[in-house]
């Protein structure tokens, strides 16, 4: 492959994923500027108004340097789910490509990034009042009461996922009810894909270099003024909207402004929670993601890990 118009004939759309805090947004804009690329972020966070700060969001600067997609469209009060990310998507791959230009996936919301890239099964839809019945039994029973529900009606599918994993536990027993078939049946059934051919890249470095990112990037939110975005959507009345999204950052400083705990643990619980999920996304990214691996090295510039991803991935299709 020597240009970007093989690219676009290919329908080659790079997928940059990874841990929080890793730099997937640098290393995305890198690439997406060597190839004459658009970014389609991938977290379902980021689709949102008004979570910028605890979301790390582009910058302005940045999203005037390469135009940005599925960012800033819903209303806190809306809902997103994988299949909704994964038509949003779809437009915005295809809108991308007739401007003879190259979509690049960025972000490390895993499950969207899969349904994506490895479709979703036919069946799939979300039953509202279902979820919310499930929630509500999470709510007042525990994870550990609705997971053994889930080894109940399908061991095979439960073997697979965490015990406190209540997102996915919600939506595996959501799907039951709503079919009356086992998740791990519904996923057999068959999926609907998209005609691209995606190329996975999954950033990881050194565990200490990794958690010095998010301990650095956690001071930096609390300095932009993550504190005063919280403030703002609890002054507007919407946070049973923002629990609803259970938000790494949002949650820890709801908890500090309901004098539950001093600004320094406030602080110190966001830093250690965010950690534990990064470690959390890499296991999920090892075992539901076939991707290319790149190991990012301390103090290594996003323009140098573009052009090794740029580099595997041309010379993988030549």
């Amino acid at each position: 492959m020597k240009s970007i118009k093989d690219l676009v004939e290919n329908k080659i759309v790079p997928v940059i994923t990874g841990p929080t805090a890793i730099g997937k947004t640098d290393v995305g804009i890198a690439i997406a500027k060597k190839i004459n690329g658009e970014i389609i972020s991938v977290d379902s966070r980021q689709i949102y108004k008004g979570l910028d700060i605890g979301t790390s969001k582009p910058t302005l600067r940045q999203q005037s340097e390469i135009s940005h997609h599925l960012i800033d469209l819903l209303e806190i009060e809306e809902k997103i789910s994988a299949g909704r990310c994964r038509e949003l998507a779809n437009e915005a791959i295809k809108g991308i490509f007739s401007r003879g230009k190259i979509p690049i996936l960025v972000g490390g919301a895993g499950l969207y990034i899969k349904a994506i890239v490895k479709g979703l099964f036919k069946s799939s839809r979300t039953d509202q009042l279902i979820r919310e019945e499930i929630r509500q039994e999470l709510k007042k029973r525990g994870n550990i009461y609705l997971y053994n529900k889930l080894v109940d009606i399908d061991p095979d599918y439960a073997l697979k996922i965490h015990i406190n994993d209540a997102k996915r536990i919600t939506r595996a027993l959501e799907l039951y009810k709503m079919t009356g078939k086992k998740p791990s049946e519904l996923f057999k059934e068959g999926s609907v894909t998209l005609p691209y051919n995606f190329r996975i890249f999954i950033l990881n470095t050194k565990r200490d270099y990794l958690y010095d990112r998010i301990n650095k990037r956690v001071d930096l939110m609390i300095q932009e003024g993550l504190i005063d975005e919280v403030r703002s959507f609890l002054k507007q009345g919407k946070r049973s909207h923002l629990e609803y999204l259970l938000t790494l950052g949002y949650k820890e400083v709801i908890h500090y402004l309901d004098n539950k705990c001093t600004k320094e643990e406030m602080i110190e619980n966001l830093k250690k929670n965010t950690r534990q999920y990064a470690k959390r996304q890499l296991t999920w990214f090892r075992h539901q993601l076939d991707g290319k691996w790149i190991d990012v090295k301390p103090g290594e510039e996003p323009v140098q890990v573009a052009d090794r991803i740029l580099k595997i991935l041309i010379d993988a299709e030549n």
